[in-house]
């Protein structure tokens, strides 16, 4: 979200008063992959020039990768939720991915591995971390899903929409306390303050 710098309380504007990113993605074939096609800034009413500067601030690949994330069918939302629940350490969740049939396990390590895949993620990172799996071992399941054709195929929906709903109760958000929400903002706020210290040690080296 782009405001005005020193905005008291960003997250009170309206449409208007917050920039937006304006973006073309086109799937490409040969890459296997959406790539971005145009990307650019309309920072409609707030006081803020486009500049260089600015732009060296915007985290484009995390921006299209939250819009490939909101297109894809509705039915595969728990298995991507699941993946930020478990990518944070304060979160507690009863689903443990080694517990699964076999073969729902190696399905679900193969569409997690597309996911990261069309999203120009590193899809090996994006199955250990959905699955709670250390790095060896989904490498290991990934190409035991890929020596079973699960890579390849796309006729597995019924299965993966059975996988998806098993996941979904353990997923689904509680009512949080006011003191929970006051936690989760400022956790937000962190971790936004150290990804762009991380941005500007990646652009400094």
């Amino acid at each position: 979200m782009l405001c005005a710098e020193g905005d008291p309380d960003p997250y009170s504007r309206t449409e208007e008063e917050i920039a937006h990113a304006e973006f073309r993605l086109e799937y490409s074939e040969t890459s296997g992959r959406y790539e971005i096609a145009s990307f650019g800034i309309d920072r409609r009413k707030v006081p803020v020039e486009i500049t260089g500067a600015l732009w060296r601030t915007i985290r484009v690949h995390e921006t299209t990768r939250m819009a490939i994330e909101l297109a894809l069918p509705f039915w595969t939302h728990p298995i991507t939720m699941l993946r930020a629940i478990k990518s944070n350490p304060h979160n507690e969740i009863d689903f443990y991915a080694d517990e699964l049939p076999d073969d729902d396990g190696l399905l679900l390590a193969a569409l997690v591995y597309r996911i990261g895949q069309i999203s120009d993620e590193k899809p090996a990172m994006a199955v250990a971390e959905t699955l709670g799996l250390k790095q060896r071992t989904a490498t290991n399941w990934i190409q035991r899903a890929r020596a079973a054709g699960y890579m390849d195929r796309v006729d597995h929906e019924k299965d993966l929409r059975r996988i998806a709903k098993t996941i979904e109760p353990k997923v689904a958000p509680r009512q949080l306390t006011p003191e929970e929400v006051a936690d989760v903002i400022a956790k937000h706020k962190e971790a936004r303050r150290k990804a762009r210290e991380t941005d500007g040690d990646r652009r400094s080296v």
